[in-house]
Formats: structure tokens, C-alpha cells, sequence
């Protein structure tokens, strides 16, 4: 049997995971303050937003002893496992991974997804849906290896600080127009994609990111806005035949993005 471990960016609910099945979670590590925590499924991070609004915050990858637990017990129980992880250039959770799955030995696959969040949400859905149909380890890896080429996030902030607090505005440098909204694309890293100057420009500008062969979507919000609702409505009216998932940033990503960010990520048809 196969199962998948993954980190708790993927923001799966407690209900979910358990409807998985065959899905560990570990924690990603957070700081608000000088208080310390670790994330957990959504529907178990409490009130986090307020906690983080005016706080310097921080993340931190997984503790090592969380992969090396989630492989002993699953490889001592028999199991080949395939570790579905956050982007490399976002995070040294995968060299984390990679690290524990050389100490605990079986037959272990670290894939770095090369997203993020509602991305990986996407990349493990597959992994579990061809896991459940009967595929086998090879033909799941090489699949998804090929997958994750077509899955994009695209986004928006209200606020620069957090990204800049997190060090990611690197290739932005010089072209955010600050009295703008930026756009942007992340797919192994973040990238500024463009300005939108207008509410109804900067919803038009992520609706047409997505290209005309997508075949499933999931709207994300970190906090309360009317602008997400406005994104999924507008993306469910071009893709009529497709169900828009929502989703809510989890604390790790929040502190990334912060409050009122909100963005689609998509998966594209061969």
C-alpha cells in the first residue's frame, strides 16, 4: 500500500485528512510574538488572524523528528510512501524531508512540489485519487513528477509588508508601483506578474491568467474579502463546466501574505 505525507500548508481539514485515508500531515512551524506554534489541519488553528495583525512574525520548516516519525511508522507498517512537500526555493522543508527519508530507509519518494499551499492541495488530491484507482509507485511518481509542471498559483496582496518581511520580493524589485495592487505567479518561486490599478482590473487580470485547458480551480483568501467572492464568481462564469473550490489560508501562509490576500491556483489538462 501507498501513502503520502505531505506539510500542513496543504490545508487539509481534520475531516479531510481523515477521508484520505492514507495522508500524514506535518506540522510547519510559526511564531507570532514570542509565543511558538505549529500549524494544524484548518479547521484547528483557532482565531489565528487577530493574533497576527501588529505582530512580527515568523515560519520555520518542519522539525525533523515529525519525517522521520511519519516514515518509521509507515514504512514499519509496510507501506511505500511518496512525500509531497512545499517548493524547494520557498522553504528547506524538502531537504528536510529528503534528509529524514535517507535516515529511516524503505521506499520513500520526497517530491518537491514546486508550489505551495492551495497548489499542493491539488497535487495531492491527484496523488490520492491514483493511489485509491490502483496505480502503482512508479507510474504515481512519474505522473505527478509530470503534474506539478502544470499546476500555477496566481495572486494578490493588499500590503507589501508581509511578503517583504519574508524576504520575497526579490524579483519584484523595481517595478511594483506602490500606489498599484501587484499581481503575483508562483510556480517554484514567487514572481511579480504585473500593476492592476483598479479593483475590477485586478479580478480581470487573474481570471485570464488562467489558460482556456484548466481543469480544476481553487480560490483562496487569507481573511474576509468581497474581492474573492468576486474572483470565484467571475472564474465560475468563464468556466462554467468546472466547480471552483474555496479555500482559507492557514496561519503559515497568512503570515506570507497577509490579510486580504487572495489568489486561484489551477491544474491544466495534457
Amino acid at each position: 500500500m501507498i501513502a503520502i505525507v505531505t506539510d500542513s500548508t496543504v490545508g487539509y481539514s481534520s475531516a479531510e485528512i481523515s477521508s484520505r485515508g492514507i495522508v500524514k500531515v506535518v506540522p510547519v512551524n510559526y511564531q507570532i510574538g514570542a509565543k511558538f506554534f505549529e500549524e494544524r489541519p484548518s479547521d484547528k488553528n483557532g482565531n489565528f488572524l487577530p493574533l497576527i495583525r501588529g505582530e512580527k512574525c515568523k515560519t520555520a520548516q518542519p522539525a525533523l523528528s515529525h519525517f522521520i516519525s511519519a516514515f518509521n511508522s509507515l514504512v514499519s507498517a509496510g507501506h511505500e510512501v511518496i512525500c509531497i512537500v512545499m517548493s524547494s526555493a520557498l522553504s528547506g522543508t524538502y531537504s528536510s524531508a529528503k534528509f529524514a527519508a535517507g535516515e529511516v530507509g524503505g521506499k520513500i519518494y520526497v517530491l518537491d512540489s514546486e508550489t505551495v499551499g492551495m497548489g499542493m492541495h491539488l497535487l495531492v488530491d491527484e496523488a490520492v485519487n491514483m493511489i485509491n484507482g490502483g496505480f502503482d509507485f512508479e507510474h504515481t511518481v512519474e505522473h505527478l513528477e509530470a503534474l506539478k509542471k502544470k499546476i500555477r498559483i496566481v495572486f494578490t496582496v493588499e500590503t507589501l509588508d508581509n511578503l517583504r518581511a519574508g524576504g520575497r520580493l526579490i524579483s519584484a524589485k523595481g517595478k511594483i508601483n506602490f500606489n498599484y495592487k501587484p499581481i503575483f505567479d508562483l510556480y517554484k518561486k514567487l514572481t511579480f506578474r504585473c500593476n492592476a490599478r483598479l479593483a475590477r482590473d485586478r479580478l480581470q487580470i487573474l481570471c485570464e491568467a488562467l489558460p482556456d485547458n484548466t481543469r480544476r480551480i481553487i480560490v483562496a483568501r487569507c481573511g474576509e474579502t468581497k474581492q474573492a467572492d468576486e474572483l470565484a464568481a467571475l472564474i465560475g462564469h468563464r468556466f462554467a463546466h468546472i466547480h471552483v473550490h474555496r479555500r482559507e489560508l492557514g496561519p503559515v501562509l497568512s503570515i506570507h501574505t497577509g490579510e486580504g490576500a487572495f489568489g486561484v491556483a489551477f491544474v491544466t489538462q495534457d
